[in-house]
């Protein structure tokens, strides 16, 4: 069965994120730590789902290592962290948004990096 990775530690945001790719077929993996993220990408997720304030993440390399491995990476974070969201888009993340795009077109977002390759340039932010 295809598995998503979402490190996303705000539990009401990785429900939503959950159920919206439960909805698709894909069983979800929660990390506990970077290292954690690091052993569950060798299994070949279908996605990975970060969010950029998470502490113990090291977002820019588990974002490198995922797409490195041909991962489609989803990656968000607040709007006002143009230098977080650049570095997540120069580590090679597939799209990059802010955290509200993500609330707002969730389904959308994934449905696009779960359909194949990915869309073209990452995030249209900063």
């Amino acid at each position: 069965m295809a598995f998503a990775i979402v490190a996303v530690p705000d539990l009401l945001f990785q429900s939503r994120i959950e159920a919206a790719l439960r909805q698709r077929g894909i069983e979800v993996r929660v990390p506990s730590s970077g290292e954690d993220c690091a052993a569950m990408l060798a299994d070949q997720p279908a996605i990975v789902v970060v969010d950029l304030q998470a502490d113990g993440f090291a977002a820019p390399a588990l974002i490198r290592q995922a797409s490195a491995g041909g991962t489609p990476v989803l990656a968000f974070g607040r709007h006002t962290d143009v230098a977080t969201l650049r570095s997540a888009r120069d580590a090679g993340a597939d799209r990059v948004v802010p955290r509200s795009q993500m609330a707002e077109e969730l389904p959308a977002l994934l449905g696009d990096l779960l359909a194949g390759p990915a869309p073209g340039p990452a995030a249209d932010t900063p």
